[in-house]
This record gives structure tokens, C-alpha cells and sequence, in this order.
């Protein structure tokens, strides 16, 4: 997954980066008339590029751990469900099914490192 943003902050070897973010509709306001505005996102990536505020940046998270975190926050939580309904009942359900999330939050900074994007390009100078 490829993203171009600006540089709004950095410090030590890590930087804010300001993209906007993309909606489902695709966001051509011209062509379904929703009204909708386009939304800036604040991501915190690996600055080994040496980008400094202002700078316009590609930044980079493999496609691979994209998938890989989308699988266990939507899909491996409806396999525990199940399983712990099929086993327990409602309650083993609903108990299963909140396991990976609380998990998932016990493990957040541990994840985050391995789940940074990162700067590879800068694409033009200060703005």
C-alpha cells in the first residue's frame, strides 16, 4: 500500500505525515452530488529518508501486513464466535468473540512497531 502525504512533524527517526484519505465513493462529489469532503488522516511512519517538515512524501506498508491486520480484526474474530458458540453457547460466542480484540489491545505497542509504514521517496522539496 502506497500513500503520498506531507510532512507535518518529526522527531527522533519517526515523522507525522498528513494524507488525505479516501472514501468508499471514491469522493467525485461532481459525479453523486453527496456533498462529502475529502479528510485528512495523521500517520506516524519511520523517517529513515530523512524528510523534513513540509516535505511532500511517498510512505509504504507492505501489502502483505495490510491483509494480515485486516484478517484478525474482521475475519479471525467471526471464526472465534462461532467456535466458542458452537462449543459453549451464546455466551462462549459473545466471550470468543471479544478475545482477539482485547488481544489485539494488549499487544498494541508491540504491534505498532511491526506495523509502521515508512518513508521511501521524498518527491520534491520543502513546500
Amino acid at each position: 500500500m502506497q500513500m503520498i502525504g506531507v510532512v507535518t512533524k518529526t522527531y527522533d527517526n519517526m515523522a507525522v505525515v498528513s494524507i488525505t484519505r479516501h472514501s468508499g465513493c471514491g469522493e467525485n462529489c461532481a459525479m453523486c452530488k453527496g456533498g462529502c469532503t475529502p479528510t485528512k488522516q495523521f500517520v506516524e511512519v519511520s523517517n529513515e529518508m530523512g524528510a523534513v517538515e513540509g516535505n511532500m512524501v511517498q510512505i509504504e506498508l507492505s501489502d502483505r501486513k495490510v491483509l494480515l491486520a485486516a484478517f484478525f480484526v474482521y475475519v479471525f474474530p467471526i471464526f472465534t464466535l462461532i467456535a466458542g458458540y458452537l462449543l459453549f453457547g451464546w455466551q462462549g460466542g459473545v466471550a470468543a468473540f471479544a478475545l482477539p480484540f482485547l488481544l489485539i489491545k494488549f499487544l498494541d505497542k508491540r504491534l505498532a512497531k511491526r506495523y509502521t509504514a515508512t518513508i521511501t521517496k521524498i518527491m520534491g522539496g520543502s513546500l
